[in-house]
């Protein structure tokens, strides 16, 4: 096959991305995997390159959930992907660490995406050249019938004529090649939607502060650890210092000056995933994130920039802001409707069904913005996270909010179905704008 044909097969398979060869694909991907986004993380490498080779080897077609699951996470052909999103999650995960590579990479010079609601790979030049305009007009393209060649040299009358109708064609083609890029271009009504609730926080932004809930968690000294091993024998990994649970027998104890606050040092796994997604949002926007525990926030930071929380029963800040908010936190496992006490949204024992709240709210001090996700529970407030930076959930809840609900404060409450401790599915139950 020659090299032409070869590209051509490439444009056919890869929609239309005539520019970018095979080759360069597979550069570009090298690089990607070697990169801090990706080289940390073995299962995102795993999943991004073999959705590109499955996609350069013309198998886009295939690239279906349930096939990839059986693939990579060798789970069995006919598994249920709604109570096992092994792969929606790794996918997006994917799309977040490649936003922040290309937020840093300046002249990478071919694209690699996995653009939303599909798992194909998509390959564009990043300077893709603006197509240009024929030099001439072909006569069959002509939009008035051909006519017999003149027996006579053409007046300077008919030679006008037919070079404005050249050029007003020209002007046709230039309108039509602008509307198919408006139309590439222009926001979905999703899109919008997402733009309005978050600019806030997004407009005129170049930092924003977030406040992680800090856990209050006690963990055991080494010299505690070289205590309780004088007389229990250690594994080959607790001899190259691996920390573990330590098994007490009954009526066994530990020395409490062995037992040390770990103040500002750990995150819960649902506060990770919504600040991951979170950071994806900024990444694409190229705004900075201040990244603090709340015990580090004060009433002064939150003065200086757009602040967003994340964590409810860790996080006292957003237990202050919503404490006079219609929707607020009450005990462990409840919300409360405090226009109407006798609502109440309770999480069950296991947390396997449970609740959040999510909350955009004008700061009174400054008219800055604090936006909180906060849940009974981590995978609550992983849920949040993940319904707040939707733009298809966003969208779906602001088409019930009142007119102008762009410049007002909004209040959401959120119902979650938690999966292996990982939330599968997340319904609006009540929402309130002021």
């Amino acid at each position: 096959m020659s090299q032409t044909a070869k590209r051509k097969e490439f444009s056919e398979t890869h929609d239309g991305s005539s520019s970018v060869t095979p080759a360069e694909v597979r550069k570009t991907l090298s690089t990607i995997l070697q990169s801090p986004p990706f080289r940390a993380s073995l299962q995102t490498q795993k999943v991004l390159k073999f959705l590109v080779l499955e996609t350069l080897a013309g198998r886009g077609d295939t690239l279906k959930e349930r096939n990839i699951g059986a693939s990579l996470f060798e789970r069995p052909p006919d598994y249920d992907t709604n109570s096992d999103p092994i792969v929606r999650l790794r996918v997006a995960e994917v799309r977040k660490r490649l936003a922040l590579y290309y937020q840093g990479a300046r002249n990478e010079t071919v694209l690699i995406n996995i653009p939303s609601g599909s798992f194909r790979a998509v390959f564009e030049s990043s300077c893709q050249p603006v197509p240009a305009l024929p030099a001439e007009i072909p006569r069959e393209a002509s939009p008035t019938p051909a006519l017999a060649e003149p027996l006579i040299a053409p007046t300077r009358s008919s030679s006008a004529t037919s070079a404005r109708r050249q050029w007003w064609l020209l002007a046709a083609v230039a309108a039509a090649v602008l509307a198919i890029a408006l139309l590439r271009y222009m926001p979905s009504p999703e899109e919008r939607a997402f733009e309005k609730f978050w600019s806030p926080i997004l407009t005129n932004s170049n930092t924003v502060l977030i406040g992680v809930g800090s856990n209050p968690l006690y963990e055991l000294s080494n010299a505690g650890e070289d205590e309780y091993y004088k007389n229990h024998p250690k594994t080959r990994f607790e001899e190259m210092g691996l920390h573990s649970y330590v098994p007490l027998a009954p009526g066994e104890e530990i020395d409490r000056k062995y037992l040390n606050p770990a103040v500002n040092t750990y995150l819960t796994i649902g506060d990770v995933g919504a600040l991951s997604d979170i950071e994806y949002v900024l990444a694409q926007r190229h705004i900075k994130l201040d990244l603090r525990f709340v015990n580090d926030v004060t009433y002064g930071d939150l003065r200086q920039n757009p602040t967003i929380l994340i964590g409810a029963h860790n996080n006292i800040w957003t237990l202050t802001t919503t404490e006079n908010l219609r929707y607020g936190f009450q005990g462990h496992s409840s919300i409360v409707d405090r226009f109407a006490p006798q609502k109440q949204w309770t999480a069950n024992a296991d947390r396997s069904e449970t609740y959040a709240i999510v909350a955009r709210v004008l700061n009174p001090w400054n008219g800055k913005v604090v936006m909180l996700m906060g849940g009974v529970g981590y995978a609550g407030t992983r849920g949040a996270g993940d319904f707040i930076t939707n733009p298809q959930s966003v969208a779906k809840v602001a088409a019930t909010l009142p007119k102008g609900w762009e410049s007002k404060n909004i209040e959401i409450v959120l119902h979650t179905t938690v999966k292996n401790q990982v939330p599968i599915a997340t319904d609006v139950v009540a929402s309130y704008a002021w």
